[in-house]
């Protein structure tokens, strides 16, 4: 899958009616939606029915113009649309299921999150999303025993020394693929949503 920033994503919706660029564009937030919708108590099944009515009511949306960039980002935009689609699968849950849950015995009402810890479950899956693309982009970009040296050691936590032998090359060559793929992972998560 090739890189693309979420201003990238947009232009190309706007630009298209490609199926290609709704695939990627579902590829990227579809997840983030499904995540968010099951956190906010729905079943996997409404959970991606959720997730493919908020992108459908985004893509409507932005297309009749209703999106402006610069009064916020897609993150946020995005959140208040799942949000709104999550709460009305709530509302039209049979009366029976928002009184209690079979399994737990709890009501949803009991279940509900304070805004802020709802924002908070968005934000997270945002960024873990980001973090993952951007991995996915800097393992592309670079030399695979420089990846392979910062995957063992700062993501897997693994000795520098065990690396080091473990590749066939110095400590310090760790140390520096460490610095390289930070380095280059901080420019894409920042790259990613950078209004242009």
């Amino acid at each position: 899958m090739r890189w693309i920033t979420t201003t990238k994503a947009l232009e190309e919706l706007k630009d298209s009616n490609d199926a290609v660029v709704w695939k990627q564009f579902q590829e990227y937030f579809y997840p983030v939606v499904v995540n968010f919708a099951k956190a906010g108590g729905l079943t996997t099944a409404d959970a991606e029915d959720a997730a493919q009515q908020t992108m459908l009511t985004f893509v409507q949306a932005f297309r009749a113009g209703k999106y402006e960039r610069e009064k916020g980002h897609l993150s946020g935009w995005l959140y208040g649309l799942a949000r709104r689609v999550i709460l009305n699968y709530h509302k039209h849950r049979p009366r029976e299921r928002l009184v209690a849950d079979n399994t737990t015995g709890t009501s949803f009402l009991n279940k509900i999150e304070d805004e802020e810890s709802i924002k908070q479950s968005w934000d997270r899956g945002w960024r873990q999303m980001v973090l993952e693309r951007s991995l996915q982009q800097v393992r592309r970009e670079t030399d695979k025993k420089v990846f392979e040296a910062f995957e063992l050691y700062a993501l897997m936590e693994k000795d520098t020394e065990e690396v080091a032998e473990q590749l066939g090359i110095s400590t310090n060559a760790v140390y520096i693929a460490k610095s390289r793929v930070l380095t280059r992972l901080r420019q894409l998560q920042k790259e990613f949503e950078e209004q242009d």
